[in-house]
C-alpha cells in the first residue's frame, strides 16, 4: 500500500516525509506534476500485488502542468486508484468554488493547506479513522499475516515492533479503524498500552483487540479489563482472525 500526494511546490517532499513518518505511515511517494502522477499510477497498474495498491492519494488543486480537480476525475477511473481515500488542497476554507469543485471530482474530502496546518490534519484524521489499522506486534511472521490480510481489505497498516514504539505512536498518530495489540511485547506490555489508549480521550471508543500467545485466564481478564474488546489466542487460523477483523471494521468502504 502507498500514498501518493501530487504537488508542484518545491522542496516540498522532505517535510511531508517528516509529517507522515511521525504518524507511522512510511511508504510516500511525491509525483510533482500531472504527468508525473500518470506515470507511477502505470506503474503500479503493472502489479497484480494488492500491497502495490495507493491507499491515499492527495491532489494540490493547481499543478504546474494542469488541474488538479480535473486530474483527480481521471485517477478516480483508474484501477490503480479504485480503493484509494483522495483528498484534493484547496487554498482556502472560503474558497467555496474550489471547495464545490473539489466534491464533484471524485475526491473523497477536500482539505486546506498547508499540510501541518490544523484544517488540513482535522480532514487527515477522517481519512485516518476509516482507512488505517495500527498493529503492535513483534513476531514478524504474524506482521506478515495481518499485513495481507488488512491490505486485501484496501486498508493502510501502521506497525510497531514494541510496546514504547506503540506508545510513541498513539501519541502522534490519528484514532485509526482499529488497533491489534500483542500481549507479551518487549518495552511495555499490551495491557499497559491498552489502558494507556483508553486514557486518552479522542481513542476511547477505538476497537481493540488483543493477540495473545498466553492461555492464562488472568492475562486474557486483565486486558479486558483494562479496555480491549475482544482477544484471539496464538496460534490462530487465518479465517478466525479474518472474521474478528472484520467484526469490529464493519462494513469498509
Amino acid at each position: 500500500m502507498s500514498i501518493l500526494v501530487i504537488d508542484s511546490t518545491t522542496g516540498i517532499l522532505p517535510r511531508l516525509k517528516a509529517i507522515f513518518e511521525d504518524r507511522g505511515l512510511t511508504n510516500l511517494a511525491l509525483a510533482k506534476t500531472a504527468a508525473e502522477a500518470r506515470a507511477l499510477h502505470d506503474e503500479k497498474a503493472k502489479s497484480t500485488n494488492s500491497i502495490d495498491e495507493m491507499t491515499l492519494i492527495i491532489i494540490d488543486g493547481k499543478l504546474d502542468d494542469g488541474d488538479g480537480f480535473e486530474l483527480c476525475r481521471q485517477i478516480r477511473d483508474m484501477p490503480a486508484a479504485a480503493h484509494a481515500y483522495i483528498i484534493v488542497l484547496v487554498s482556502s476554507a472560503e474558497n467555496k468554488t474550489a471547495i464545490e469543485k473539489a466534491k464533484h471530482s471524485g475526491a473523497n474530502d477536500y482539505a486546506v493547506k498547508p499540510y501541518d496546518g490544523i484544517e488540513f490534519i482535522r480532514h487527515f484524521m477522517v481519512y485516518a479513522y476509516r482507512k488505517t489499522v495500527l498493529l503492535v506486534e513483534d513476531d514478524p511472521v504474524i506482521v506478515k499475516l495481518i499485513s495481507a490480510l488488512v491490505h486485501k481489505k484496501h486498508l493502510e497498516l501502521i506497525t510497531a515492533g514494541d510496546g514504547t514504539r506503540g506508545y510513541n505512536l498513539i501519541n502522534t498518530i490519528s484514532p485509526p479503524r482499529l488497533v491489534l495489540l500483542d500481549i507479551g511485547l518487549p518495552g511495555m506490555n499490551g495491557i499497559k498500552l491498552v489502558e494507556l489508549i483508553r486514557g486518552k480521550n479522542i481513542w476511547r471508543k477505538t476497537p481493540v483487540l488483543m493477540l495473545t500467545g498466553s492461555k492464562e485466564a488472568s492475562d486474557v481478564k486483565n486486558s479486558l479489563g483494562a479496555g480491549a474488546n475482544d482477544y484471539i489466542v496464538k496460534p490462530f487460523q487465518i479465517d478466525d482472525v479474518n472474521k474478528r477483523i472484520d467484526k469490529f471494521l464493519g462494513e469498509v468502504k
